[in-house]
């Protein structure tokens, strides 16, 4: 998610970190287009009973074990 000069040298020095690092869910990484869309859906008729929620828009990675 970040990519930089920090992380590249922390991959260097470890190899194996890239593979902790790569994309471990069955789906593409999360786009913008994303996030735009829950947004639009949380302004939207649709969720007006949702309140005082936590939406994590990330392809259940927060939930990976």
């Amino acid at each position: 998610m970040a990519v930089n000069e920090v992380a590249a040298g922390f991959i260097a020095m470890d190899p194996q970190l890239s593979n902790a690092m790569a994309n471990a869910l069955p789906v593409p990484m999360v786009e913008p287009e994303d996030i735009s869309n829950a947004i639009l859906w949380l302004v939207s008729d649709d969720a007006r009973y949702v309140t005082g929620v936590t939406l994590p828009v990330d392809a259940g990675f927060s939930n990976k074990k």
